[in-house]
């Protein structure tokens, strides 16, 4: 879920709140009942209520789709043929990436964020080190091996790379 999902979502869920609120402070008694139906009442014939309603309807969809995992984004198309196309998942890249990543040693806990774009991917790494490992090289190491590795297996080009150590200490095991 992207920033501008997180704000809207966010902004939703103060709404949300709000009448959550009001529908505890009517059933507590504490709005009359005529109130609460001179509310009503003014509702219809009013456009504005319309809009608000058509605004919540759109972002609740949007919130749906962003929380399924709906709408592009989530797949690669790698060739296409007369037989039929050949795609690969993003799950499936950063499960690898993943993976790769691994490899390198005194890097563990690693969990990959790919974002795919028309012909190339961009990728954010964060992982822990432990001590003593040369962060540079261990970088260095893991962009080359991803890099490589991708190109590789799937032709796609790995446009950035931004790996981030979240932790710095001895893997447990």
């Amino acid at each position: 879920m992207g920033i501008p999902d997180r704000i809207i979502l966010t902004l939703y869920t103060f709404l949300m709140a709000v009448v959550a609120v009001l529908v505890t402070l009517c059933s507590l008694d504490v709005f009359s009942q005529r109130r609460i139906t001179e509310f009503i009442g003014s509702i219809p014939g009013n456009w504005i209520y319309a809009v608000g309603g058509v605004i919540m309807l759109l972002v609740s969809m949007r919130l749906l789709f962003a929380g399924l995992g709906i709408g592009g984004g989530h797949s690669m198309q790698l060739s296409e043929s007369p037989t039929g196309n050949i795609h690969i998942g993003k799950r499936a890249l950063e499960e690898y990436i993943s993976a790769l990543s691994q490899e390198i040693y005194g890097i563990y806990n690693v969990k990959v964020i790919a974002k795919l774009e028309d012909e190339s991917i961009n990728v954010r790494i964060n992982a822990s080190i432990e001590p003593g490992i040369n962060i540079p090289e261990a970088t260095g190491e893991i962009k080359a091996n991803v890099k490589e590795s991708i190109k590789k297996m799937t032709g796609i080009e790995v446009k950035e790379i931004e790996v981030y150590f979240k932790q710095i200490k001895a893997k447990e095991e």
